[in-house]
């Protein structure tokens, strides 16, 4: 589409813009262009000042149809959604929330002093580690959203060649797949107390990896037009990258509380 129909027509709905370039009478939406940075920034502080409707809606294009939700927000088709940025918070403030409650972080402490112990560490240590683990679920939102910039430029590095995508967007595909995966967290954490009882030891890093795998291979094929295998040996390697970004925060976050280096 040429940028002087992209100006004249409504990206959302392909209503006539009259005059171009200003807000759509029939969806309100305003001139959609390409996602930037600051456009990222905007739809965060967004989130803490108006709330849209149709949240209830944007669960199974999340879930389901990912992919398409990428497609659409990277084709300027925004109005229709529920802000993936706004639900993201929305999600991972509850998903704190059910952390707290269960002591999900707390049992995973747990297994850690169990095994740490067993080489003789010392009752300060051990205490260090349970308050470690405390902390990692009592601000599991913000350690969460912290790491979110760094697995998108692991996304980039990925998919920038092939796709076109810039930082920003690749911040979008994380955006969504993290809503999927913050739903997904949401029944495991009960699910695992009510299954497996209080045994220390629990992780939910295999169903991060797995459910990233899988979303960004949808994401690949439904919304950047990848083939399958291509889809999926991008997924596999930006999980890769965001698994090992992700345990090397954790691991010198760690040692620095635990062992102070």
């Amino acid at each position: 589409m040429s940028d002087a129909l992209a100006n004249a027509l409504c990206l959302n709905c392909g209503h006539a813009l009259a005059p171009p370039g200003c807000f759509c009478p029939r969806c309100g939406q305003t001139p959609a262009h390409r996602l930037s940075t600051a456009h990222v920034g905007h739809e965060v502080l967004h989130v803490f000042t108006h709330a849209d409707k149709g949240i209830f809606a944007f669960l199974p294009q999340v879930l389901l149809r990912p992919g398409q939700l990428v497609a659409d927000f990277l084709a300027g088709r925004r109005k229709r959604h529920f802000s993936p940025f706004q639900f993201l918070l929305l999600a991972v403030g509850l998903v704190t929330v059910v952390a707290q409650k269960t002591g999900y972080y707390d049992l995973v402490g747990e297994g850690v002093q169990a095994r740490i112990a067993q080489s003789g560490a010392t009752p300060l240590v051990l205490s260090k580690v349970s308050t470690y683990f405390h902390s990692l679920g009592q601000y599991f939102n913000v350690w969460w959203l912290l790491l979110l910039p760094l697995h998108a430029a692991g996304t980039w590095l990925v998919y920038r060649r092939r796709t076109g995508l810039n930082y920003a967007e690749a911040v979008l595909v994380q955006v969504v797949v993290g809503c999927a995966f913050q739903l997904w967290l949401l029944l495991f954490l009960p699910t695992v107390l009510l299954l497996v009882g209080r045994q220390p030891g629990a992780s939910s890093a295999l169903l991060q990896g797995l459910i990233t795998l899988a979303y960004l291979t949808l994401v690949g094929r439904q919304g950047l037009g990848l083939t399958w295998g291509g889809a999926a040996w991008r997924a596999a390697a930006a999980g890769l990258l965001g698994a090992f970004i992700t345990f090397g925060v954790n691991y010198a976050a760690f040692n620095w509380h635990v062992y102070g280096h």
